[in-house]
């Protein structure tokens, strides 16, 4: 199984988890995937690195988001591929297929829910806020005049385990599917409970889903994770259950030393790489 996309996106952005060493990582995951459709490599520019409006670098990112949502929007592909940075780089690509899948389900593979806001969160960071901006909530220039490209319900979050009390209590009141670490390593194929087969959806994977004692190679290690086994064969799982229109793979950094086979056993499962 190959994931066909109309179209990659290498998107090297680190601004918006603050940390250099994910750019390294886009390129890294574009050596190891073979090109599918046409490839896009985007130029990240630099910026201040201050907080502006409770975001950090708000000029740089939100210029990366604006500029990826023009260029999708030109090429208009129905399937498409992003290996990012940080967890922001494939935020337009999300919002892009929702508009051309209509009833989009959402698998945020993450340690971290995403689902901050300027005014919760503690750091500023635009990589905690992603989910939140594709929701239609958050500083307006990384919404976009689009506003909501996906409801609450057509989410899962897969192997989520850190997160703060605004997001915690956000995902209780909206009523959001949760599939927790425990719940992946016993059983991967709960991911897709509850979702119609053969609809199309879209995973989002962070590679600190992983446990970094399993797969160190990440930007926010967060102990209590499942191993990348495991992550695998949830991976695995969603492509088998659904049509897979859109991945986004992010926040891997190659420099810290690590056995690349887990790597490349979950892009595989997604159909990125060959056994």
């Amino acid at each position: 199984m190959v994931l066909e996309r109309e179209v990659d996106l290498v998107v090297p952005l680190w601004q918006g988890g603050d940390d250099v060493r994910v750019a390294a990582g886009a390129a890294e995951l574009a050596r190891m995937v073979p090109a599918g459709g046409g490839r896009l490599h985007v130029a990240v520019p630099d910026g201040g690195r201050e907080v502006v409006e409770g975001v950090r670098s708000l000029e740089v990112v939100a210029e990366v988001v604006r500029q990826l949502r023009e260029r999708l929007a030109h090429r208009d592909p129905g399937r498409v591929l992003t290996l990012g940075g940080d967890c922001l780089s494939d935020v337009a690509a999300v919002g892009h297929v929702a508009g051309r899948h209509p009833g989009l389900v959402v698998y945020w593979v993450d340690a971290h829910a995403d689902l901050n806001t300027p005014e919760s969160s503690p750091s500023g960071r635009a990589h905690g806020m992603g989910l939140r901006v594709l929701l239609g909530e958050g500083h307006p220039r990384l919404v976009g005049s689009g506003g909501a490209a996906l409801a609450a319900s057509r989410v899962t979050l897969v192997g989520v385990r850190d997160l703060d009390a605004a997001e915690a209590l956000f995902v209780r009141e909206a009523g959001m599917a949760v599939v927790d670490p425990v719940e992946v390593m016993a059983d991967p194929g709960r991911v897709v409970a509850g979702r119609a087969a053969g609809s199309p959806a879209y995973v989002h994977l962070d590679m600190d889903v992983c446990d970094p004692f399993d797969l160190p190679a990440m930007a926010c290690p967060t102990p209590g994770g499942p191993p990348a086994a495991a992550v695998a064969g949830a991976l695995a799982a969603i492509a088998a259950h659904h049509d897979v229109v859109g991945v986004g793979v992010c926040e891997y950094v190659p420099v810290v030393e690590h056995d690349q086979g887990k790597v490349r056993a979950l892009l595989g499962a997604l159909g990125l790489v060959g056994a």
